[in-house]
């Protein structure tokens, strides 16, 4: 009876270390969506590194980190010459700022952000200061809410190029521009427009953002789609499928542009080229004008983009 009464208990013990090990072993789906959440919810981020062509391309990345601070710290990191996430890269793209420069702090204060640096920030190429700070401005202001950023070499703010000594703004945003392009005929009434092309490394096609300095007398839009259609981009190794504009006007209210192209445009063009012309307009305006959509309408028929 005493030995009955040992086995079944000795058999409930065993069932429910089974039971256990099950559940530990095959997670509930409760359990299974959370794992899947942590890994599926990594924050996606865009930053700009140097590319093959010694443009400073735009690259798209999965940060490890959720909280705005570390986020930075992150992508500091992707940008510094033999960091512990130069490993991560994509084939084809490196990063700009000197090897050994350490980040000494960062603090955020409403959408700016100061970057305190050590003094190796100062062993940059001068052909490569400029890109350097695009490269820093328009990775860490694609972090959402931040629009601003102040650089800072051990403790003082930096508002001079170590090498050419040009001078810089001690607040910088976008509108100090990225792979500049000089064609004008004097300082005064120039303009910036930001444009993005296509670019591609082996397989991997991905977009190159260029601001143009120029005396031209036009809206921002009229020049995105003039420098998308001209010849001129060949010679520079960018890629744009946009040709043959004649028929092209525009109108623009507070938060939308509508463009009305001709369908001639896109008669030769297959369905990938078409998608990455309106993906180069769209990046090109939203880097230029403060709207919320972008509005296609091709022989009537009409197509809106979010932006």
């Amino acid at each position: 009876m005493l030995k009955n009464k040992l086995k079944k208990r000795l058999f409930l013990i065993i069932s429910s270390l089974f039971i256990i090990l099950m559940v530990w072993i095959f997670p509930t789906k409760e359990k299974e969506n959370k794992i899947n959440e942590k890994i599926t919810t990594k924050p996606e981020s865009i930053i700009y590194l140097l590319d093959s062509n010694n443009y400073v391309g735009r690259v798209s990345i999965y940060l490890d980190e959720q909280e705005k601070e570390k986020q930075i710290k992150e992508i500091i990191k992707y940008l510094t010459i033999k960091s512990d996430k130069s490993n991560y890269i994509k084939e084809g793209f490196k990063p700009i700022i000197p090897q050994n420069t350490k980040l000494l702090s960062v603090s955020i204060d409403k959408d700016l952000v100061k970057l305190n640096f050590s003094k190796e920030f100062f062993n940059v190429k001068e052909e490569d200061e400029e890109k350097l700070i695009s490269s820093i401005i328009y990775s860490i202001t694609s972090i959402k809410d931040i629009n601003k950023i102040s650089i800072y070499i051990e403790g003082n703010i930096l508002t001079k190029l170590p090498n050419s000594g040009k001078y810089i703004d001690p607040i910088l945003d976008r509108t100090y521009g990225i792979n500049h392009i000089y064609d004008f005929t004097s300082i005064k009434g120039t303009n910036k427009t930001t444009i993005y092309y296509l670019s591609k490394y082996n397989d991997y096609y991905y977009y190159v953002p260029v601001t143009i300095v120029n005396n031209e007398n036009k809206d921002k839009i009229e020049i995105i789609i003039d420098e998308l259609a001209s010849k001129s981009v060949y010679q520079t190794g960018l890629i744009s499928y946009l040709k043959d504009i004649q028929k092209m006007s525009y109108e623009q209210t507070e938060d939308t542009i509508l463009i009305n192209l001709n369908s001639e445009i896109f008669n030769r063009l297959n369905n990938n080229q078409i998608e990455n012309i309106v993906y180069s307009i769209n990046l090109s305006i939203k880097e230029n004008y403060k709207i919320d959509k972008v509005i296609y309408n091709i022989n009537n028929s009409y197509k809106t983009y979010s932006i």
